[in-house]
C-alpha cells in the first residue's frame, strides 16, 4: 500500500505479510521516532554532533523499513554535515544552520508521515 510519505510495501514484503509482526513494527517506529527526533533538536540546540550523527544513522533504517524515501536524503547530509563539524573540516556555525534547516524538514515529514502511519495501521490490527 502507497500512503502519501510512505510506502509500507517493502515492510509487507519484509514479514511476508504478517499482520502481528506488521503491527509490532509499526508501534515500535511510533512510539522510537518522536523520541528521536526530540533527541536531535535537543542536540542541535546543545551543539552536540555526535549524538545528532547517532541519531540520524540509527534513524535511516526505521524510516526506509517504512517506506519514508524522502527523509533518507536529509538524514544523511545531517550526519554528513555532523561528521564534518567533528571533524572540524566545515565551521561548526555553518554546520548547525544547515542541520536546524534539515531537522525543521525533517521533522515537518516525519510528523506527516506519522498521521498517515497512525491513519492506516488499522489495516494491520
Amino acid at each position: 500500500m502507497i500512503i502519501n510519505r510512505c510506502n509500507l510495501t517493502y515492510l509487507s514484503e519484509m514479514t511476508g505479510g504478517k499482520k502481528q509482526l506488521i503491527k509490532e513494527i509499526i508501534d515500535a517506529f511510533l512510539q522510537q521516532v518522536p523520541s528521536e527526533l526530540k533527541s536531535i533538536s535537543d542536540a542541535i540546540l546543545k551543539n552536540d554532533f555526535i549524538t545528532i550523527k547517532n541519531f540520524a544513522h540509527t534513524m535511516k533504517s526505521s524510516v526506509s523499513i517504512m517506506g519514508i524515501s524522502s527523509l533518507n536524503p536529509i538524514l544523511n547530509e545531517m550526519e554528513d554535515l555532523s561528521k564534518n563539524a567533528i571533524g572540524g573540516s566545515i565551521p561548526i556555525t555553518t554546520s548547525v544552520e544547515k542541520i536546524k534547516q534539515l531537522n525543521e524538514q525533517l521533522n515537518s515529514i516525519a510528523k506527516q508521515a506519522i498521521e498517515e502511519i497512525e491513519s492506516e495501521k488499522h489495516n494491520y490490527y
